[in-house]
């Protein structure tokens, strides 16, 4: 296994979008990813001088979070690594707007009573209002 020198994996963090946080006995780095995960490393000062495999193998998978493959075609292509966006939160399920006009303005339901409402309790209601006798 090629194992980068300290200098490549500054570079690395340079292209891939890290902050440098701090430089004091080593360099310390910091990466927010689109989830929210907070990665950290920090690198030797020592630029030339490479690192043991088993090194290596440690920063990739537990501070860099990427594979050796993505690790050297981020510094062959100068390219930041390509990581899954942020998940879309998902929505609650809404009744239609029909039911909801329906609620407000036919049966005087505050916006707190409809969205404590399931779609199809939100519906039902409607339906059965709809369908007692009128007085009249």
């Amino acid at each position: 296994m090629r194992t980068p020198t300290w200098q490549e994996v500054v570079e690395f963090c340079r292209i891939d979008g890290w902050e440098l946080v701090r430089s004091t006995g080593h360099t310390f780095y910091r990466k927010v990813l689109p989830d929210g995960t907070v990665l950290r490393t920090h690198t030797s000062f020592a630029a030339a001088k490479s690192m043991p495999p088993s090194q290596f193998s440690f920063i990739l998978r537990t501070q860099l979070m990427v594979t050796q493959d993505r690790f050297w075609e981020t510094l062959l292509t100068r390219r930041p690594v390509r990581r899954p966006p942020a998940p879309t939160p998902e929505l609650a399920p809404a009744p239609p707007q029909w039911v909801v006009d329906a609620l407000k303005y036919q049966f005087g339901k505050s916006e707190e009573e409809i969205a404590a409402m399931t779609p199809d309790e939100a519906e039902q209601y409607v339906r059965e209002q709809w369908d007692k006798p009128r007085d009249g």
